[in-house]
């Protein structure tokens, strides 16, 4: 009786499976759409970055990082004469390193001091000045000038609600083509992050006043979006 109760029921698992494969089967996949949407944001930067770079050298090594200690507090409290009181003055950086002569690398002729100092400001107005204090005070280059904005995560966050605002376009034109018509959204990708725009230096100018020039910055997103359509 037990045997035929399992043989029964095992039966009738086998018809419910090929059931369910046969459903399976029949059931059409929905169709979809992929689409990149894109933005951008232009706006104009409220934030400089400059690198200056301290370089001194010396036979000896102790020589070289005194005298890169000395042009390196020279220079911050340049800076800091001038500086408003949202500026940040900071050392980010400091190597020493052997100079050796191109015929011998067994004994160094002399070091070589290098110190960083990264300032910060929203005066933008100011950096020229910046720029030119430190050429005052015997800075001879600077590592690099960047812009940028305060508002960079809500500006992105913007930029990216119009990239899918644009992806939906795409994809409503798209299917319009095809003879379907947009349902969801049923996927939707997107990873923060964009180009930076840039302005670069390396010689500063000494007993003139250096002149800064601030274009617009972009600020670009894009996502991904995988549209169900029928």
């Amino acid at each position: 009786m037990y045997r035929r109760f399992v043989i029964c029921l095992f039966g009738t698992l086998i018809i419910i499976s090929f059931a369910c494969l046969s459903y399976a089967q029949e059931k059409p996949s929905p169709s979809t759409i992929e689409v990149t949407g894109k933005a951008t944001i232009m706006v104009m930067p409220n934030v400089a970055t400059v690198s200056f770079a301290v370089e001194t050298s010396a036979t000896k090594a102790k020589q070289a990082a005194g005298e890169n200690a000395e042009k390196t507090d020279k220079l911050l409290k340049a800076l800091r004469e001038i500086a408003a009181k949202e500026v940040k003055i900071k050392t980010s950086g400091f190597n020493l390193t052997p100079i050796y002569d191109k015929d011998s690398r067994l004994r160094p002729k002399g070091y070589r001091a290098r110190n960083s100092v990264l300032l910060e400001t929203k005066s933008i107005d100011k950096v020229g000045a910046f720029i030119d204090e430190a050429s005052r005070v015997g800075v001879s280059r600077i590592g690099s000038l960047t812009f940028s904005t305060d508002r960079d995560e809500e500006l992105r966050k913007e930029a990216a609600v119009k990239a899918v605002q644009q992806a939906k376009k795409i994809a409503e034109d798209l299917a319009k083509a095809a003879g379907l018509t947009i349902k969801k959204i049923i996927k939707l990708s997107y990873s923060p992050g964009g180009p930076v725009r840039p302005y670069r230096m390396e010689a500063m100018a000494a007993a003139v006043r250096t002149p800064i020039e601030v274009g617009e910055m972009s600020i670009e997103e894009s996502v991904h979006v995988v549209f169900e359509a029928y």
